[in-house]
């Protein structure tokens, strides 16, 4: 049983002056030297040597004020969506000061004014969420302010009256909505709040936002950029964007060889640099976790994730994305991306409708994913014009395991070192040049790297629920089981009066584990598989993913093996049999009720019934029939059977 620890801050920075820890030791960075290696400088010893990016970590590791903590923090999962969404809004709110060590009195001031708060809350809140690192730190519990000063339902109300008069073409004024909140108040018996808690309110609504609703689409505009292409950002992963596409590629299934399917890839490129952050390929159709999946991959390193393909060249890219655009499409507004983003503090910005301008370095990179994909067996084309003649399904060879290594290795040894149009260069020459300068650009540095890089996937990984039975938990055809979930075995929960269902998480492409959320403590724990199949094992070396394909397609071809016919000669003859010894036996139970047997009354010497056998004929005392010499157990004829009533 593994617990996982939620609390941490998730990324720092490794740019000249900035601490890091180097083998369980404080060091400063001095210099960049390449793409992946700085000087650092010990902070006690006063030496300097050269070092990997991926050795160093965060200063907290080192430093004692911030290595003893407490107890570590709830699972943000295991709070109430108003707690969660209390703790966003605060988060947006409280953006522009925390981290800020240049942060003055008067800055903290502007901020409680808009949070309706005073400047020592204020305070208070930007501590905890620094101790905490996550959106735990923002949410009401023994430290820190408990909440908003308005009880919740004229929270609720001031809502929706803004929404429905106030953000409306009629351009009321606040005094109408301060009207219609009196009235409403009074009609609830509840405490009307003074007119300036609702002018704080919407002042906190954004300008753009109150302009389009209140019929000034104009106005609305000036706050948003209308050029022939992407608003230009300056800093590498400062902006990503994000996109599916389901490639002109059918794979095979890896054990038969045998046609599968076409796969989905998703696909994060860095706006700057053209450079590919981070893919994700998968037969499932596109949603939260193909994404987040992407994501996390980008902001980690790839050395040990070629090593494992057994592919050379270099993928630099690694680091904290700061946001991510994409289109309004459902996979991209999943609450556990959404809560992910929010713990990693990634900004999403959603692609206005009908601008497809604005995706066009995600659209023309998918387009060439699928022309190189195109020259390779078992591709589909782009259309059936294209495709004539050709077989797709026949001509199949890749398995999605091989498929995903040939993207990756074109990806890192053929469009990361190709010239781009658009730059001119390379892409992996303009990442060079944005981190490390050039004689007419400054170096903008490394991205900030990422503190704990379990927590970063852990965040990402799709969430649900199960009832936790004697066996554990079951999912996609396999148990789980720890000690820690034996107080929890048919739990019923008394607000319901029905057995919980526990929320868990699952990782896509590994089955040896799931993780569990135990309700007292508030912590994630590692549950495994249970009973785990060996390793040499074929099925336990599949994904998730391929395992359930895997299983489908056998049940399916099982299925196809069954004798219908047989079957259903069977129904029928069975159906004949249940009517007629349902009939015989109404039959026989109306005689013996109504008197009519012809031995009513009288002791029968030797009851013979159709369907008794010689052994109750011998229990019941009836005559023995003569053995029969062919009968293998003939010599046990005449030993005595006795009822089990009657046993010593």
């Amino acid at each position: 049983m593994t617990q996982i620890h939620t609390e941490t801050v998730t990324a720092f920075d490794v740019r000249p002056g900035a601490a890091v820890a180097y083998k369980n030791e404080l060091h400063r960075v001095c210099a960049v030297l390449s793409l992946d290696r700085v000087i650092v400088q010990n902070a006690q010893s006063g030496l300097t040597e050269s070092v990997l990016l991926d050795h160093l970590r965060h200063p907290s590791t080192v430093l004692e004020l911030l290595a003893a903590k407490d107890e570590p923090l709830p699972a943000l999962d295991a709070y109430s969506k108003a707690e969660q969404d209390l703790a966003k809004k605060r988060l947006e709110q409280l953006n522009e000061l925390i981290g800020k060590d240049s942060r003055t009195r008067d800055d903290v001031a502007r901020v409680a004014t808009t949070m309706d708060l005073s400047i020592a809350s204020v305070y208070r809140l930007i501590k905890d969420y620094e101790h905490a690192g996550s959106l735990v730190g923002l949410i009401p519990g023994q430290r820190g302010p408990k909440g908003p000063r308005l009880p919740e339902r004229v929270e609720e109300i001031i809502r929706d009256i803004i929404n429905e008069f106030y953000l409306q073409d009629q351009k009321l004024k606040v005094v109408d909505v301060f009207q219609e909140l009196e009235e409403r108040c009074k009609a609830e018996k509840i405490k009307l709040p003074h007119i300036n808690s609702v002018r704080n309110r919407i002042k906190k609504i954004p300008a753009k936002e109150v302009h389009r609703a209140r019929g000034f689409s104009q106005e609305a505009d000036k706050f948003t950029p209308t050029p022939g292409e992407f608003p230009p950002t300056r800093n590498v992963l400062g902006v990503v964007q994000i996109d599916h596409v389901h490639l002109d590629m059918t794979v095979v299934y890896s054990d038969t060889r045998e046609p599968w399917g076409r796969p989905w890839l998703t696909l994060v490129i860095d706006v700057y640099t053209r450079m590919i952050v981070g893919f994700y390929l998968s037969m499932s159709t596109p949603n939260s976790t193909s994404a987040g999946m992407a994501l996390a991959m980008g902001m980690l390193s790839k050395k040990d994730y070629l090593a494992e393909l057994d592919l050379s060249g270099s993928w630099p890219v690694q680091g904290k994305i700061h946001k991510v655009h994409c289109d309004n499409a459902k996979e991209f507004r999943g609450a556990v991306l959404e809560h992910a983003c929010h713990e990693q503090r990634i900004d999403t910005e959603f692609r206005r409708v009908k601008t497809p301008r604005y995706g066009g370095h995600i659209e023309r990179m998918i387009g060439n994913v699928n022309m190189m994909l195109q020259k390779k067996p078992g591709t589909t084309f782009s259309n059936p014009q294209k495709r004539g003649d050709y077989d797709s399904k026949k001509k199949s060879a890749y398995t999605l395991r091989e498929l995903e290594v040939e993207i990756a290795d074109w990806i890192v040894n053929h469009y990361h070192v190709s010239k781009h149009g658009a730059l001119r260069k390379p892409p992996i020459k303009a990442w060079e040049e944005a981190i490390l300068g050039t004689s007419k650009t400054p170096a903008c540095g490394f991205p900030q790297l990422i503190t704990d890089p379990e927590k970063l996937i852990f965040d990402f990984l799709p969430q649900d629920t199960r009832v936790v039975s004697p066996t554990g938990i079951r999912i996609n055809k396999a148990d789980y089981f720890s000690e820690v979930l034996i107080p929890w075995i048919n739990y019923v929960d008394p607000k319901i009066g029905k057995k919980k269902k526990f929320v868990i998480k699952e990782h896509p492409r590994h089955r040896d584990a799931i993780w569990f959320l135990d309700p007292q403590t508030r912590q994630y724990y590692r549950i495994p598989q249970f009973p785990l199949q060996p390793d040499t094992d074929y099925e336990n070396q599949l994904t998730g993913e391929e395992f359930s394909a895997l299983r489908s397609r056998d049940d399916a071809a099982g299925k196809a093996m069954e004798d219908t016919e047989a079957k259903a000669g069977y129904r029928q003859r069975s159906k004949k049999r249940e009517a007629a010894s349902v009939a015989t036996t109404t039959a026989a139970r109306k005689a013996a009720r109504s008197g009519k047997s012809s031995q009513a009354g009288k002791k029968t010497t030797n009851p013979k019934l159709p369907d008794r056998s010689q052994i109750e004929d011998r229990m019941l005392g009836g005559v023995n029939p003569a053995p029969d010499p062919s009968e293998m157990f003939s010599g046990f004829s005449d030993a005595p059977v006795l009822p089990f009533s009657t046993r010593s």
